[in-house]
């Protein structure tokens, strides 16, 4: 059953900024607003009234940018204009205070320092298996099954999957870190400081996409990869400093927001609520609006296996 939902778009490539997993051209993002139909993609505002008035029709569609990232200003920002098309961009804000942030720059590193994906994942692997968290790895991850793993998302490989699961359940957080900051430290041609000015986007850049009719969302403070494993406060925390950051940029409360890698629970949606978010959006197509902070995205990367690209 057809039903409206969003676009879901992150990393970008042309000359500056490099080529990654799941990173597409210009040209390649035009090729999927043809395949979509530009007829079909509502701008940002008209979504919000459509959403809040429960209009939305089926063959509804909208654009949406997560992280922040100057590769989306940069190279999709123009091919919006010439499609005379505008978008949500869903931002988080502490690289915008001066922090780095390091699951980009854990992005750049493996896309720059390794052939491939899966260069990167063997060697992360066998760092991890040279740690001190050897014998949990192991045991975590002993009949692992990819399959049943993230299967919303059919462009996942099992490599992925088993990257991500070991990154969230398995180490969390902190121990992620360490893990990939080692990797970083030896690794003498890698620079965290240079990398970093090249990826993320400036409130200068919000204000001109604000000044030109696109909506700036909410997405988190600091971007944890596990929104719903974290207690209600430190959500609390992570949505009011990217509401107050927001708001001081563009001037008015931000209405929007997207879940940082899908993770969210009911202590999320109350949050959200109580900052007078009125619309959200899922990183996949179900559930089918369960709420108004639930609203289904589609990956670029399954359109572009519909194109038969992928």
């Amino acid at each position: 059953m057809q039903k409206p939902y969003g676009l879901m778009l992150h990393h970008f490539k042309d000359e500056k900024h490099p080529d990654g997993q799941g990173a597409i051209t210009s040209d390649q993002f035009a090729d999927i607003i043809e395949f979509m139909g530009p007829k079909n993609f509502l701008g940002p505002q008209e979504w919000i009234e459509r959403a809040i008035k429960d209009r939305l029709e089926p063959s509804d569609r909208c654009i949406t940018l997560d992280d922040a990232l100057l590769c989306q200003y940069e190279v999709a920002a123009p091919v919006m204009e010439s499609y005379g098309l505008t978008a949500f961009w869903f931002v988080y804000s502490s690289v915008f205070l001066g922090n780095i942030e390091p699951l980009e720059i854990y992005r750049y590193f493996r896309s720059v320092r390794y052939p491939d994906i899966d260069d990167f994942y063997t060697a992360f692997f066998d760092q991890l298996d040279a740690s001190e968290y050897r014998a949990e790895f192991r045991a975590k991850t002993e009949g692992f099954n990819p399959a049943t793993y993230l299967s919303g998302f059919s462009f996942y490989t099992d490599n992925d999957r088993k990257f991500r699961y070991v990154r969230d359940h398995v180490l969390g957080p902190t121990r992620y870190f360490e893990i990939m900051d080692q990797m970083i430290a030896n690794d003498a041609g890698f620079s965290v400081q240079e990398a970093a000015k090249s990826l993320w986007m400036s409130d200068a850049h919000l204000i001109d996409l604000d000044r030109k009719g696109h909506v700036i969302g909410l997405h988190s403070f600091s971007h944890p990869t596990a929104m719903g494993a974290l207690s209600r406060e430190k959500q609390q925390e992570e949505y009011t400093r990217n509401y107050h950051h927001l708001s001081n940029v563009i001037g008015r409360p931000p209405m929007t927001m997207s879940h940082p890698c899908n993770s969210y629970n009911s202590d999320t949606l109350a949050v959200l609520d109580n900052l007078g978010v009125e619309i959200g959006f899922r990183a996949n197509l179900e559930p089918s609006n369960a709420s108004r902070y639930e609203y289904p995205r589609d990956d670029h990367a399954h359109v572009m296996q519909k194109m038969g690209l992928r």
